[in-house]
């Protein structure tokens, strides 16, 4: 049986409307032998009682210190967004290859959380989020 791998992403980051924020390299070479992944989100308000919205998406890189690119997916890199205004906590359920939140094959990769502000202008957003791997 495989386990499962959770990796810490962001925790308490403060992002205001076109802000975003980055992960550390996830180095995906010896946890990810199944290629199933979820991100585990938490998304609270800021400044105000509404949180902006906040986008997840993904760039990729066949090494660690190379240039990482978004995924020529449909969609590119994005498997997921908080609702304007929500404050909410989620699980996303991303597949590998395969699905309509898929993840290509590679072996590392970064997160990225983009905080869009649509509707919610000057709103913040407080995000955790961890990656669980397997």
């Amino acid at each position: 049986m495989a386990r499962i791998t959770t990796i810490p992403l962001f925790k308490d980051k403060v992002l205001s409307a076109g802000d975003s924020g980055t992960s550390d390299v996830i180095d995906l070479r010896y946890c990810s032998s199944m290629q199933r992944y979820s991100l585990h989100y938490s998304i609270a308000a800021g400044t105000s009682t509404t949180a902006g919205t906040t986008e997840f998406s993904y760039v990729g890189c066949s090494t660690e210190t190379g240039t990482y690119k978004v995924p020529a997916l449909s969609g590119g890199g994005t498997f997921g967004t908080s609702g304007t205004g929500k404050v909410e906590a989620f699980i996303i359920g991303l597949m590998g290859n395969l699905g309509t939140c898929s993840v290509m094959l590679t072996p590392f990769m970064k997160i990225i959380a983009q905080q869009t502000g649509a509707g919610t202008k000057g709103a913040q957003s407080i995000v955790t989020a961890e990656l669980n791997v397997q």
